[in-house]
């Protein structure tokens, strides 16, 4: 179960679409993770709590935070969204 209130099938449908659109970033990696700092996740746009892990991403030019689960299936999501895009 993810951190979000969509089950998981729901919000890995959400990032495709918001891969697909732009409007959520293919990432490739992790820059840091940590305890939550309270920040919104950038997936599920919940707080992270300082009881959760929270993975930083800067690779793109801007610092994006996501849940631990949240990530996974968001650099899920980037690896097929890549594979699709590829000749």
């Amino acid at each position: 179960m993810t951190t979000s209130s969509l089950s998981q099938d729901q919000l890995k449908q959400q990032i495709r679409v918001r891969l697909a659109q732009g409007r959520l970033p293919v990432i490739d990696g992790a820059y840091n993770t940590r305890r939550g700092t309270g920040r919104p996740c950038i997936v599920c746009r919940r707080e992270i709590g300082r009881t959760e892990m929270e993975y930083e991403l800067d690779d793109i030019g801007v610092v994006l935070i996501g849940h631990d689960e949240c990530y996974m299936l968001w650099r899920e999501g980037s690896v097929s969204h890549g594979a699709e895009r590829r000749p």
